[in-house]
């Protein structure tokens, strides 16, 4: 294999992309924002290791990153990782992290519009279905133990996620086939 970037495998790339966000979260842009200086110069040091993450293999950053890189993936985010890649397959990729919102012209919307997640099970991953019922938000949400459909009614500052229906599934082919009938509208 050749030093070409578009030659790295995926996992390379994935975890250069988890060194970068672990990079960012090291600086506190409140605190850039009410112009600190040392905060401020650690964000510059941050974007020149961002720069060369895109060249170089991960080095620690001085007086930035504690501790130098941290370990491989667990179990449980290699099955995330998989899991993401499956639905980003079977087509799902624009959906991931999203909602779908009947109240907007363009309905698929980050999760984090809905100010909170009462009424949520434990999940990893939210994935934006093609409908909701009108006057709210749906998603399907989905966690190592099954998939649930939730819905939340406007105002969801006042109302809770509501489950609308769930499914456990034993394999990624059985957990796809049950995203697309939960993302699929209701037939009349």
């Amino acid at each position: 294999m050749s030093d070409e970037p578009y030659d790295l495998s995926v996992q390379t790339w994935i975890n250069r992309a988890k060194r970068a966000q672990r990079l960012v979260s090291q600086v506190d842009l409140e605190r850039i924002v009410n112009h600190d200086a040392r905060e401020f110069e650690k964000l510059v040091k941050v974007s020149r290791a961002m720069d060369l993450l895109c060249n170089e293999v991960d080095k620690p950053v001085a007086a930035v990153d504690v501790g130098g890189q941290a370990p491989g993936l667990d179990e449980h985010q290699q099955k995330r990782s998989a899991l993401l890649k499956a639905l980003d397959g079977a087509g799902y990729g624009h959906g991931l992290g999203r909602i779908y919102m009947s109240n907007f012209d363009d309905p698929i919307r980050p999760l984090d519009l809905i100010p909170h997640q009462q009424g949520l099970p434990a999940f990893d991953v939210c994935v934006a279905p093609e409908h909701s019922p009108p006057d709210g938000a749906q998603g399907i949400f989905i966690s190592e133990q099954g998939i649930f459909a939730a819905f939340i009614p406007e105002p969801a500052t006042r109302n809770e996620w509501r489950i609308l229906r769930s499914r456990p599934y034993d394999d990624l082919d059985e957990l796809l086939t049950t995203v697309r009938r939960f993302a699929a509208p209701p037939t009349e």
